[in-house]
């Protein structure tokens, strides 16, 4: 799929806002500047300066340009910490991996979260996602996304392996917040297979519905996440 030149933008901009390259309150480069430097027009930069302006990136003051405007995002991640650091409170990096590709099917009758009748009528894309930190898997993901305005998504190929990055740059759909619950299960064959367990070890499960900026339209989660090695911690991020 070819990415918009504006979206290419948006993009480099936005990765350049939160890895801290440009600060709070910092005044990026003007239009022409941007048009320069990556020769494309005026018009192009104004629609990705837009964009970055309607999700909260940036605030524009007329006569002076746009300014970098760190929003409080309200997506909770899940985290994993190893306990024996008692010293720190870094998170331990994960590797994602997804698994097979997407299919369509019918909502399952009793799925976990109510869901409208445009959704249930549109089907509904499955993913599978696999977190591992080194060589130790510690979480398998179900994603459900219902079948709306997301165009081959089950032919494009993932960005950066993952689902969000791949909603967001292709579709321009991000998570702006989620509703979970927690309990306890104990895994099942597919689980056990894939998180290196006995069937029947006690996993925790999540299941989640996020809100995006693209208004009515909800994606799902459920992850299995295994905590004989790593606590799990939900940040806010």
């Amino acid at each position: 799929m070819q990415i918009p030149q504006y979206r290419q933008l948006y993009e480099s901009l936005r990765h350049q806002i939160i890895s801290g390259i440009y600060q709070q309150d910092d005044l990026l480069p003007s239009e022409n500047q941007l048009a320069d430097l990556h020769q494309i027009t005026r018009m192009t930069v104004r629609q990705a300066l837009n964009e970055l302006v309607k999700d909260g990136y940036i605030r524009k003051q007329k006569g002076k340009g746009s300014f970098v405007n760190l929003r409080r995002k309200t997506v909770g991640l899940l985290a994993f910490r190893d306990p024996k650091q008692l010293n720190t409170n870094e998170e331990v990096a994960l590797q994602s991996k997804i698994i097979g590709r997407p299919s369509i099917q019918a909502w399952d009758p009793a799925f976990f979260f109510p869901i409208s009748e445009a959704e249930r009528q549109a089907g509904c894309i499955v993913a599978m996602n696999l977190h591992h930190s080194q060589t130790t898997p510690v979480m398998f993901e179900y994603y459900y996304l219902p079948n709306i305005n997301l165009p081959g998504f089950i032919m494009t190929p993932f960005v950066n392996d993952s689902i969000m990055e791949s909603l967001r740059v292709n579709y321009h759909v991000e998570a702006s917040g989620v509703e979970q619950e927690v309990s306890c299960v104990l895994a099942k064959a597919q689980e056990a297979q894939f998180l290196k367990v006995s069937v029947g070890s006690p996993l925790v499960y999540v299941w989640r519905r996020y809100t995006t900026n693209r208004m009515g339209y909800y994606f799902y989660s459920v992850s299995f996440c295994n905590t004989q090695q790593y606590s799990l911690s939900s940040l806010i991020v």
